[in-house]
């Protein structure tokens, strides 16, 4: 009887037959150890437990959906089957499925990455921005038929102003993580919002992942404008809420956000009106007061014959500036002609003690002209000042009018005398009003016992001039 004769590669053929026959879908668990990857995605790690080892591969088919990272140390459940790799005759398991054990594939995934992005320091506080004060631009980035963006429409809108762009994007499956990084970043480099919302509604861990995959998180870091994240509902956290710079219990919450920055805005305006109101009011009372004082008040009653002194003493002041300049002229000319003389007269007379005695009365005489000069100039200033500050046009700044009849000058100081239908011309701060007189008011009668009427602002001694 002649033996069979193999070849390795029928060998290697017929072993992978029998494997894939007796050891298909096969359930092996153990804790993972060299874990490597190829440049074309392939993993590649070994599976062992305190009795033996087993080589395990994982096809970059496979392996590009894993939700976590295969790492070593991780015990874990692998479902495949067994076969020989032909070029190195080496027994290894092919891996279909590979299940952490203790949590899930999912949980493992969130806390890894947490982890990862925590280390990095993408959740500090010291790195996240307020919110602004006064926003008035709000971007969206939600899906764009679900009910978070209803809901969160339905905040906003309360205050009309408020500008909202929408950057629809699928927040569930798969591709939704991309959506919504991509919508992110479209947003942040538009220059057309203050802050962005980024959320959906409730759901499992499943309905939620796309918000726990690290392109949504570093596209919420590397947003140029604040974020808040309102994802599911308040037991709810995602990776997207540890990176934004505000988490917020559910969308309409992150909205509700929004909307009491500027409610707070508008409560500090209305306090500020209201404060600005009450000051206004007390410093208008106080004015009133003190106009009241003044209206009784004695120096005021003595106002015009103060007026009609600093009248006078202007009227000589202007007539003494002529006559100063002719005394100056006079003097200047009486030098010339001493000057003159001077000259006609010999050498030697006008040498010695004449020439001595005329420079001597010449330096009086500039002397005491500049000194006329100066007592006149400070009387002029004086009459100025006292004039602008207690003339009728001071008076008529402060409230006071002037009535009287048109084509006279001296103001009227009762309605008596007063014709109905006759002209009156009211002279204000601001102008000149004209009016009619619709008819005379009677005089009171004057009691015995009453005092004498106090001197009105403009009385006998205070008529114009």
């Amino acid at each position: 009887m002649s033996r069979r004769v193999w070849t390795v590669g029928e060998l290697i053929a017929e072993v992978n037959l029998l494997l894939s026959q007796g050891f298909s879908n096969i359930h092996v668990e153990g804790e993972i150890t060299n874990v490597s990857q190829s440049g074309r995605g392939h993993l590649y790690f070994t599976l062992k437990d305190e009795e033996a080892a087993v080589d395990c591969v994982m096809w970059a088919s496979r392996a590009g959906r894993l939700k976590f990272r295969v790492e070593d140390g991780l015990a874990a459940l692998a479902i495949g089957s067994l076969a020989i790799y032909p070029q190195r005759g080496r027994f290894q398991l092919v891996v279909d499925q590979l299940q952490p054990q203790g949590l899930g594939a999912l949980q493992l995934a969130f806390e890894q990455l947490k982890k990862r992005l925590a280390e990095e320091g993408l959740f500090e506080e010291a790195r996240k921005r307020p919110l602004p004060s006064l926003p008035q631009r709000v971007g969206i980035v939600t899906s764009a038929t679900g009910a978070a963006l209803r809901d969160m429409l339905k905040v906003l809108r309360r205050y009309p102003h408020v500008r909202i762009i929408v950057a629809p994007a699928r927040v569930q499956g798969e591709g939704a993580a991309a959506e919504i990084a991509d919508a992110l970043t479209r947003l942040g480099a538009s220059g057309l919002v203050d802050v962005v919302i980024v959320g959906r509604g409730g759901g499992s861990l499943e309905d939620l992942w796309a918000f726990n995959e690290e392109p949504v998180a570093r596209a919420i870091v590397a947003c140029p404008v604040p974020v808040i994240s309102g994802v599911g509902h308040q037991v709810d956290f995602t990776i997207s809420d540890f990176t934004a710079d505000l988490r917020a219990a559910t969308p309409t919450h992150a909205a509700e956000l929004v909307v009491a920055r500027l409610e707070e805005q508008a409560r500090r305006l209305e306090e500020g009106t209201a404060r600005l109101a009450r000051d206004l009011g007390r410093h208008l009372q106080l004015a009133r007061a003190r106009l009241a004082a003044l209206e009784g008040s004695a120096g005021l009653a003595q106002l015009p014959h103060r007026v009609r002194l600093l009248r006078e003493r202007l009227t000589r002041a202007e007539r003494l500036a002529p006559l100063v300049r002719r005394i100056v002229e006079r003097s200047r000319a009486r030098l010339e002609a001493a000057g003159a003389a001077l000259r006609r007269v010999p050498g030697r007379v006008a040498a010695g003690a004449q020439r001595r005695l005329l420079a001597s009365r010449s330096e009086q005489l500039a002397h005491a002209v500049r000194r006329v000069l100066e007592r006149t100039r400070a009387r002029l200033v004086a009459g100025e000042k006292g004039l602008a500050h207690l003339g009728p046009r001071a008076v008529l700044e402060r409230g006071y009018s002037i009535t009287a009849l048109e084509g006279q000058s001296t103001p009227l100081r009762s309605p008596r005398g007063v014709r109905p239908g006759a002209s009156l011309i009211t002279t204000l701060a601001g102008g000149v009003l004209r009016s009619v007189a619709a008819g005379g008011a009677p005089a009171p009668k004057r009691r015995k016992t009453e005092p004498a009427e106090q001197p009105t602002l403009f009385d006998d001694e205070g008529e114009s001039s």
